[in-house]
């Protein structure tokens, strides 16, 4: 076999260049491959939009609080005095009397005579208070208020002016309803906690002096009438006489210009119970009471 000529140097290294070249060209083809993919997609969660939220302004740097030593409840100071409430939630509990006869000397119209207030309360919570009274052989109407005793002191269902024992004008407090109604007026009100008639108020009042006997204070009860009238009457303290010794006088404050007034007599010892009551003029059109015997 013939040998081949050897190949210059020359022509080695042009060989070379050119395979580097050729290999290029085929890298740069496969990147630009590569890049004209499109891109796998990528799965990305997506948040709702969210309000654009107020933020709130700065508070006012807080002021440094006064140190003060502890104070236990005995240590407390008092309540100021305040007048004593009728119808307030906090009323303290009232306590009235036992069953009694009280017996009184009436004046009334220029004329003597006698009263008895009846007073029965029942175990089962109901209660009756009668008031009689009889000039000579002349009886007057009767008084009748008949309801149901608690802790807020009395509650009147129907209270009766009667004549020949038989009821003539009547107020009847209907506590579910809330409503007041008079069988001598159409009119009706709504029912304030702890109305009275115009017989209960008496004990009503004496168990409220009991329970808050404030010195200088001043006592306020609703009181319905027979002919659709509702008030509220308010009784303070008078500085004692000396013929008032061992009582307390109390004089209702004026309801109007032709008012004739209200005053009566609480016996502490008595449990405050009324031992007089004037209402107006006893010589005219007014009438007063004195107690002057008691049957318990």
């Amino acid at each position: 076999m013939r040998d081949r000529p050897a190949l210059p140097r020359a022509a080695w290294l042009a060989l070379a260049a050119s395979l580097i070249a050729h290999a290029a060209l085929l890298g740069g083809g496969r990147v630009r491959e590569d890049a004209a993919r499109p891109a796998r997609a990528v799965s990305v969660a997506l948040l709702p939009p969210t309000l654009p939220v107020a933020l709130p302004e700065p508070a006012p740097p807080a002021l440094p609080l006064p140190t003060a030593r502890s104070t236990r409840p005995s240590e407390q100071p008092p309540a100021p005095a305040v007048d004593a409430p009728a119808t307030a939630p906090d009323t303290p509990l009232l306590r009235l009397a036992g069953p009694a006869a009280w017996r009184y000397r009436l004046r009334q119209g220029g004329q003597d005579g006698e009263a008895l207030l009846d007073w029965q309360p029942q175990p089962d919570g109901r209660y009756s208070l009668r008031l009689t009274r009889r000039i000579g052989e002349r009886a007057l109407p009767a008084l009748e208020s008949l309801g149901r005793t608690g802790s807020a002191g009395l509650a009147p269902e129907r209270f009766a002016l009667q004549r020949g024992g038989q009821d003539r004008q009547a107020v009847n407090f209907d506590a579910e309803d809330r409503r007041i109604s008079f069988s001598a007026s159409p009119v009706q009100h709504e029912l304030p906690e702890g109305t009275q008639d115009r017989l209960s108020w008496w004990l009503q009042l004496a168990a409220l002096v009991q329970a808050a006997p404030t010195p200088g204070g001043r006592w306020r009860v609703w009181v319905a009438g027979l002919r659709g009238e509702l008030r509220e009457w308010t009784f303070e303290a008078v500085d004692a006489e000396p013929a008032d010794a061992g009582t307390l006088h109390l004089r209702r404050l004026p309801l109007g210009p032709h008012d004739p007034g209200v005053e009566l007599w609480l016996d502490p010892a008595r449990g405050h119970w009324p031992v007089r009551l004037r209402q107006g003029d006893p010589e005219t059109r007014g009438y007063e009471i004195t107690l002057t015997d008691v049957n318990s």
